[in-house]
């Protein structure tokens, strides 16, 4: 079931605004985790500026007038139900949660918005008051019901009261987040969720997570505006049935414990991701029908490798046709039989129906250790059931790469325009107790001073990962070009970065100066040290460069 609208135009009526004050024969990862989160059961500076660095013009002209657009989020626990045993599209079995929620739901409002728009968002936080202070040591999970608000892969300012991560609105207050985004912001699929350190996991994996589409120039294409379109936010909510900490005397089905992410328990669960909420959601197609899927993965626990085959026939398979990467369209038309996710990822896919009537099963194919989220190898299993229906072909073209290669926002970054290099490897300690969560040789530390960028640079990151585990990469505020070297370099702000494995990265640093941060984007990880600050600074302000 594809997710609402919420987002509203406000214009001109300005008094509607609201106003606010790994591998589980390693014995080595589960001593890690076991050690590292036994203790853990209980629970900037300146505004935009003007950038030099070259940026390929669009060429579309799509129409810019200025829109305010408001949404309202409200952070509370609210009690839904979550399917575990469905048939043929019929749910059998069902269990009450009780989960932190955006609005209520199991899944985030979507959220709409244009290039140049203003997007208001008033997080009001419902979730009752910590339980315990806060530990000394950062990198304890912690403060599970302090907030704030993530637009993930937006080109927007980190400081103020737009993107600012290092935020943290605490229970029982509320605070409007003002984004403004640029006019030449790329149209795609980005989502939104918390950011708080030490409580980042905890938040996504209860559900707190939504949609954030920007409209735009590939909309218009004539091919792809006539196709449905469909969201698909994937979901892991590694639930379990305990004491409830606010209610003396009842037990719920919650996520409160930081334990719930010990590699292989989520597997051990027998819990399944969900699509929008739902567990085995069912979509519809007409014979010969073209539909977009804008695939996101918001889940915490797995890696998704999806595929679609025929429900009575599996090897056959239905082709997916990618044309974008975490919101950035990449001017081709990429057809491929299997679509790889890892957390914070997003992809575009065009897919077309065969003949009708019949069924087809979106499935999450195994996969092994080093492609898993955790060096855990992750079973086959089935996410939703496509049904084709009626036997008359409706002649529906894909759209041509002609039509998608002017659409491409960024011109590559060519060996003459970088200015420097940038490292990133990611390891653990396992000389102390509790192991540490590392990015070169450091856990996060919110006093250090942080990667120092400067405005109109343009860098190679090398990024790797330890022999012992993969590590999704992600940095805010501006996106990096993927060099593979085939002919093929995409453009994204997350990717996983596998054992032993090092990728080329190359990123401009435009329009926006101010701290953000860089992170592993498996979240636990994250909210264990696995993170570093940065700050984007004015030419001739460096200073004493922060070593890499």
């Amino acid at each position: 079931m594809a997710l609402g609208l919420e987002s509203k135009r406000i214009g001109e009526e300005r008094e509607r605004r609201v106003r606010a004050v790994c591998h589980p024969t390693q014995r080595w990862l589960r001593t890690l985790w076991s050690y590292g989160l036994l203790l853990l059961t209980a629970g900037v500076l300146a505004g935009p500026v003007a950038s030099a660095a070259p940026k390929k013009p669009r060429p579309w002209p799509w129409p810019q007038p200025t829109r305010d657009i408001s949404q309202q989020l409200e952070v509370k626990y609210a009690t839904n139900r979550i399917c575990r045993v469905m048939e043929q599209g019929i749910c059998k079995e069902w269990d009450i949660v009780k989960l932190r929620s955006y609005n209520g739901g199991l899944v985030g409002p979507t959220i709409e918005v244009r290039p140049g728009d203003t997007l208001h968002v008033l997080l009001e936080n419902h979730l009752p008051p910590e339980l315990q202070p806060p530990p000394s040591d950062p990198n304890i999970p912690h403060g599970f019901n302090t907030t704030n608000l993530h637009t993930h892969g937006l080109h927007v300012s980190p400081v103020g009261n737009s993107d600012n991560v290092l935020l943290a609105i605490s229970p029982h207050q509320k605070f409007e987040f003002e984004i403004k985004i640029p006019a030449d912001h790329p149209a795609g699929t980005f989502w939104y969720h918390p950011h708080k350190h030490g409580s980042v996991a905890l938040q996504v994996s209860s559900g707190l997570a939504g949609a954030l589409i920007v409209r735009g120039d590939i909309d218009e294409v004539p091919e792809i505006k006539a196709a449905q379109e469909k969201i698909f936010l994937f979901q892991q909510i590694p639930y379990a049935l305990i004491n409830d900490p606010y209610e003396p005397g009842k037990q719920a089905n919650m996520v409160e414990s930081a334990q719930v992410f010990i590699p292989g328990r989520w597997e051990q669960s027998g819990l399944r991701t969900l699509i929008n909420g739902e567990f085995l959601p069912t979509f519809k197609m007409r014979a010969g029908e073209v539909q977009r899927w804008r695939f996101i993965h918001g889940g915490t626990m797995e890696s998704l490798h999806l595929r679609l085959v025929r429900e009575n026939e599996p090897q056959t398979v239905m082709n997916q046709y990618q044309i974008a990467h975490d919101g950035i369209t990449t001017g081709r038309l990429d057809e491929v039989q299997e679509t790889e996710m890892f957390p914070g990822y997003r992809v575009d896919v065009m897919v077309r129906a065969g003949l009708g009537p019949e069924t087809w099963l979106l499935v999450d194919e195994a996969s092994p250790p080093e492609r898993s989220l955790n060096g855990v190898a992750e079973t086959r299993k089935v996410l939703a059931r496509i049904v084709v229906e009626g036997r008359s072909v409706v002649p529906m073209p894909l759209p041509e790469e002609k039509a998608l290669e002017k659409l491409v926002p960024f011109e590559p970054i060519k060996n003459e325009e970088l200015t420097g290099e940038q490292r990133v490897a990611f390891s653990f300690d396992l000389s102390v107790n509790p192991p540490k969560f590392l990015i070169n040789g450091k856990p996060f530390d919110p006093n250090a001073p942080p990667r120092r960028l400067e405005l109109g640079a343009a860098e190679r990151w090398i990024v790797s990962s330890s022999p012992i585990q993969g590590h999704p990469f992600h940095i805010h505020v501006n996106p990096f070009q993927v060099v593979l070297g085939n002919g093929k370099d995409i453009w994204k702000d997350t990717l996983f970065v596998g054992p032993e494995q090092t990728f080329e990265l190359r990123t401009r640093y435009e329009r926006y100066i101010g701290r953000f941060v860089m992170h592993c984007h498996i979240l636990d990880h994250e909210d264990l040290g696995m993170m570093e600050l940065q700050e984007v600074v004015l030419p001739g302000s460096m200073g004493g460069h922060h070593p890499n």
